[in-house]
């Protein structure tokens, strides 16, 4: 499981960054989730080794412009992908509005299904082939979310000592078991789940939008290997800026993730003040200074892998 940024800034583009895209990528699967579509997201795509032919499901976290202004572009340009099955967006219901808007103003039509979920009726985890999404209201200026991304498909292991103690010798049996499914043997039912167990723990991340207050996520972090948060500003900057802007401060963040226990921090979203060599450096210390764990300021491009935690009989 891997994380890709496409888009780093908070408010505006700069040359060194772009606006708010974060690509979530699956080991058994090459489909792949996208958390925001600010404008020029698909030319950050094409800078990757992403394609939109494979992107799944999209999720905004809120309606502000630089989270949504390059939906439509980029599902126009699915269009063209050759893709046919269907693409999910999670989104509050005034951006699909908006969608709905820009593709009836423009003669846009789909060759896929495009299936929306209005965020604001959202109320229990959603399922996909590749991975399941919890939504988790935050606090900005506007109704704002986040994202518990959590992976399936991990490939099973079997007890071979179990099956040896049950008396049960190999054959193609083994690699149903191995797949999922209930085989009978010798006249007897043999479960799956007896005999076989996924190779790792499910990895999951969660992926803020706009958030003010951190502890929020406290009820959902404490199964999580790596959370991603907006640090628009240090924290005398925030400061000096006001608090009304609805946004997180690094200090804020790094303590919330040091008293969580939370194992890899991500900071993105951050102010074009701070655009630049060396410009994030007190940003960083600041985190730094509050957070103990495996720290990451996300660049334009940055890719962050998610370690296994491998399990055994």
């Amino acid at each position: 499981m891997q994380l890709e940024f496409l888009g780093t800034s908070s408010g505006s583009p700069t040359t060194y960054r772009n606006m708010s895209a974060t690509a979530v990528k699956f080991e058994k699967s090459k489909q792949w989730l996208l958390v925001d579509c600010g404008e020029g997201t698909q030319h950050q795509i094409l800078s990757s080794k992403l394609t939109l032919y494979q992107l799944s499901v999209i999720c905004i976290s809120h309606i502000h412009g630089d989270h949504c202004y390059g939906l439509p572009g980029l599902i126009a340009s699915m269009a063209m992908s050759g893709r046919k099955e269907p693409v999910f967006i999670i989104a509050p219901e005034k951006v699909l509005a908006y969608l709905n808007a820009t593709f009836s103003l423009t003669d846009v039509t789909l060759p896929f299904d495009l299936k929306t979920i209005a965020i604001e009726h959202i109320e229990r985890e959603l399922e996909f082939d590749f991975c399941t999404v919890e939504v988790l209201a935050l606090k900005h200026r506007v109704p704002s979310f986040g994202f518990k991304v959590t992976e399936k498909l991990i490939p099973n292991k079997l007890r071979i000592s179990l099956l040896a103690d049950d008396g049960i010798s190999t054959g193609a049996h083994f690699n149903q078991l191995q797949k999922g499914f209930d085989v009978e043997y010798s006249g007897k039912l043999l479960c799956s789940k007896k005999y076989a167990f996924p190779s790792w723990q499910p990895r999951k991340v969660i992926v803020c939008g706009d958030n003010e207050k951190p502890s929020l996520l406290k009820p959902h972090i404490a199964d999580v290997d790596l959370l991603v948060h907006e640090a628009t500003f240090t924290h005398s900057d925030l400061i000096k800026v006001g608090h009304h802007t609805g946004h997180s401060d690094a200090k804020r963040i790094a303590q919330f993730a040091e008293s969580t226990s939370v194992p890899i921090l991500v900071l993105t979203h951050f102010s074009v003040r701070y655009h630049g060599p060396g410009l994030l450096d007190n940003l960083e210390a600041e985190a730094q200074s509050n957070y103990s764990g495996t720290l990451v300021l996300a660049d334009d491009g940055t890719t962050v892998d998610i370690p296994k935690t491998l399990l055994s009989e």
